[in-house]
Order: structure tokens, then sequence, then C-alpha cells
């Protein structure tokens, strides 16, 4: 090893270093001494209600804060959703669908867990590639009643075929219709239809 390489790793090793040492005082060191400080406040503090020996203390919860969803919000989510469900490969094992199940309706999580056995079944060969690779670039609102709790939105998307043995394909575009549902306060998808290429 010459000389200016040398001393390269060792400036660097002491960069990181450096950059370590600020991480543990901003995150850990500043954390704790606000813990321990908020601690000591509360055992200062004379409780009115302390429970007598035997009883447990119920705190008050405070509900949770519902998010008004606009009509633009729902376009940039479903973008998202389409995003992901649009991108996946054969040595993924459904990972796509399977992460965005926190965003359906119970009957879209039925869907795709039929998709997910159904994938799996055909998957046989996973040493050669492939994947489709999808991003979004227009989204439109068709329909969006807020009181009813009913959205579908239109995603303009282009995507892009990799293969092993191709090294990618051409790109494609494809739309698809995601449908709302709002359950709960909360809204989910409860369908989703790619349009033929």
């Amino acid at each position: 090893m010459n000389k200016k390489l040398r001393i390269t790793i060792i400036i660097a090793a002491a960069g990181l270093l450096l950059a370590a040492g600020v991480v543990y005082l901003l995150f850990f060191y500043y954390q704790f001494s606000a813990v321990t400080e908020q601690s000591a406040a509360q055992k200062t503090k004379p409780s009115p209600e302390q429970p007598s020996a035997g009883q447990t203390s119920v705190q008050p919860v405070s509900p949770l804060k519902t998010v008004e969803v606009k009509r633009e919000d729902l376009i940039k989510m479903a973008a998202a959703f389409a995003e992901r469900l649009g991108s996946f490969s054969n040595q993924s094992d459904c990972g796509n669908i399977r992460d965005l199940q926190i965003f359906m309706t119970a009957a879209m999580k039925a869907w795709a867990q039929k998709s997910v056995c159904e994938a799996r079944a055909e998957q046989s060969n996973t040493t050669d590639y492939y994947g489709i690779i999808t991003k979004s670039i227009y989204s439109e609102a068709k329909q969006f009643d807020g009181s009813a709790g009913q959205a579908e939105i239109l995603v303009k998307t282009q995507r892009r075929e990799q293969a092993k043995a191709a090294g990618g394909g051409a790109a494609f575009y494809q739309d698809i219709t995601i449908k709302y549902l709002r359950e709960g306060g909360v809204w989910l998808v409860d369908g989703a239809y790619w349009q033929e290429k």
C-alpha cells in the first residue's frame, strides 16, 4: 500500500468515527438526558389521583385525529399504489401485492391473497430473472364523492419489462383504474383494474 492510500484510509476512518460520535450525541445522549429530566420532573409533581395500594390507575386516552383526505391526496396515493402494484419480479415472491394489503378493503385483500397463491403455483422457474418496473406519469380523479366515501382514480403508467437475457425491454404504456372506498374513516383500495395495453 502506498503512503497516499494509507493517509486517505486513515482520514476516512477518522471522519466515520467523528460522524458516529455526532450521531450518538444527537440521538442517544440528548434523548436520554431529556427522558431523565422529564421523569425527574414527574416525580417531584404531586399527582392528584394517586391510586392506593392494590389499585391500578387508568389514564385517559385521547382519540385519534381523523384527517380529511382530499381529492388531490387520493390521486397521489393512487399513483404510488399503482407503481408498487405494477412493479414486480419473479424472484420477489409477490412482495408487491403482500406489501400493499394494509391499504386494501377486505374484498381486495381476498383478491390479493388469491393472486399471490396463483402466482406462487405458476412460478416454477425463478433462476432466469424477469420483472416489470412501473412509473406513474399522470393521474386524475374520474369520480370523487367525499360524503359517500367513494372515489375512482385513473393512473397512466409507463412500464418496462426487465429480463436477464434481453437486458431490458421496450417501454409500454398502460392505464390502471383504482377504486377507493372509505371504511371507518380510512380510504382503502377496493379495486385495481389494468386496462389492455
